[in-house]
Order: structure tokens, then sequence, then C-alpha cells
């Protein structure tokens, strides 16, 4: 009987323990949820601070007169063909001829082939 008892008492206290761990998880979990929502409600508030700020910078540049609204720009006519060659108007830097051709370079010499073939790079 004793043996039954003592088998008794050690599963109560393995369905305590349980209980308890069960308890510290969903306290945990809650606490994990509530840290969420904090970081989650700065970041809101962060996010609305910077589009108030743009808004803000948007407002200003149309008073001061540096407007992104492209409606009052110069028309094309305007446009000084003259000044700009435009790609026709463009000839690159020919490029210099090499002074000996590959063929009459000087051999490597056996070292240097030896410290080619060591160097990892």
């Amino acid at each position: 009987m004793t043996d039954i008892a003592g088998m008794r008492a050690e599963l109560d206290g393995l369905v305590r323990e349980q209980a308890d761990r069960r308890a510290l998880r969903e306290q945990q979990g809650e606490e994990i949820k509530a840290r969420s929502h904090e970081y989650m409600t700065k970041q809101v508030q962060a996010a609305e601070r910077y589009v108030q700020h743009v808004r803000e910078m948007a407002q200003r540049k149309t008073k001061s007169g540096w407007s992104t609204d492209r409606s009052h720009a110069e028309p094309a006519s305007a446009f000084d063909a003259e000044a700009y060659p435009g790609p026709g108007g463009f000839e690159p830097a020919p490029r210099p001829a090499r002074d000996e051709p590959r063929a009459a370079r000087r051999p490597r010499t056996a070292a240097e082939e030896e410290e080619d073939f060591n160097n990892p790079w």
C-alpha cells in the first residue's frame, strides 16, 4: 500500500509541476505579446511622425518655389541645340597604340611562374 501512496504522491507532484510550467509559459506569452504590442505601437508612431515630416517638407518646398510639379517648366522649344551637340557631336579619343605587341614581351621566369602558381589570388 505504501508503494501506491508513494506513486500517487509522485504523480501529484508531476501534475503540479506540469500545471506550474503551463502557467509560467502562458505568463511569458502574455509578456511577449505586451512587449510586441508596445514595440509595434512605437513603430506606428514613428512612421506617422515621418509621414507628417515629409508632408511638411513638401508644403515648404511648394511655398518656397521648390515644387516638384513640372507644369511650369520651360517648353521644349527653349532647348538650345547649338549649346548641346547631342550624341552625334561627341568623338571619343582614339586609343593609344601599344608600344610592343604581346608576343614581343619578355618571357616569364620559372620563379615568376612558381610564384603565380602558389598565390591563391
